[in-house]
């Protein structure tokens, strides 16, 4: 064998190594699942704009405090969720199953009460 051989079946094997690398399918779980925290206190939310990975399983926690309205609720993809009445922090879980790449608009709404400061929010889970 000379060398030339030699050097071609090196790069040929290295060639279809890092091909197959690169061609595999990557683990959907590497990082395991995901959750997106939205924290509503008092009438408002802390942020209006979520953001999470595609192709990973994935849960909203909405962590509720100082909301003192019964009808307090998140609307988001059709559904519409109750959010607690409480003083103390109490966190509600969505699933949002696997999404793909998407904008999933969102409405955090309760009524006007004295000693709120703020009546909801609309927001936006960025999906990327």
């Amino acid at each position: 064998m000379n060398i030339v051989f030699v050097r071609r079946v090196t790069l040929l094997v290295a060639a279809l190594g890092l091909s197959g690398a690169l061609a595999a399918p990557a683990p959907a779980l590497a990082d395991g699942p995901q959750r997106i925290v939205l924290d509503y206190t008092k009438g408002k939310c802390a942020k209006t704009t979520l953001t999470a990975r595609s192709g990973v399983p994935t849960t909203l926690e909405i962590n509720t405090s100082d909301n003192f309205t019964d009808d307090a609720k998140i609307d988001m993809q059709g559904n519409r969720i109750a959010l607690p009445d409480t003083y103390a922090k109490q966190t509600t879980t969505v699933d949002l199953g696997v999404p793909g790449p998407a904008a999933i608009p969102f409405t955090v709404s309760g009524s006007e009460w004295p000693g709120s400061t703020g009546t909801g929010c609309t927001g936006w889970i960025l999906i990327a």
